[in-house]
């Protein structure tokens, strides 16, 4: 009896140290975004129009298209961190997705500034910097 007690502890001890050691999740999922790309953010399209990003606290906005986590279905704002990039709406429809962000600096008129950048599948980088410049940074890894 005594040595079935002994046995049973062991387990009790083995398993409950397995259980500490799991590892955690990688990819949580919030409706917050990150304050390092917090701001209003703009793309030269070309003949004086651009794209704009504003991302607030609980908001982020793509050219007046807004999306939020009160909304429903593909305006609701979800934020997934995957390495140094963050996913907005990440679904398994890329139509649905408002892609991968991260910030950056970009030498833009001699210096360095702050832009956010998107990657927009196969090597395609949109780079939106905080002020509005007559340029198109955007480039193409892959061509």
């Amino acid at each position: 009896m005594k040595k079935m007690r002994l046995f049973i502890l062991a387990l009790v001890v083995i398993f409950g140290v397995q259980l500490t050691t799991l590892p955690a999740q990688a990819h949580a999922s919030s409706a917050t975004t990150p304050k390092a790309l917090r701001g209003t953010w703009f793309e030269y399209r070309g003949s004086g129009k651009f794209n704009v990003i504003k991302i607030t606290p609980h908001r982020v906005s793509y050219n007046g298209k807004s999306y939020t986590p009160s909304k429903k279905a593909d305006r609701k704002l979800q934020v997934n961190k995957w390495g140094s990039w963050y996913l907005f709406n990440k679904s398994k429809s890329p139509s649905k997705d408002l892609g991968q962000y991260k910030t950056t600096k970009k030498l833009i008129n001699g210096s360095y500034k702050k832009v956010l950048v998107k990657y927009h599948g196969i090597g395609t980088y949109h780079v939106f910097p905080s002020h509005k410049y007559e340029h198109r940074y955007s480039y193409k890894v892959l061509d």
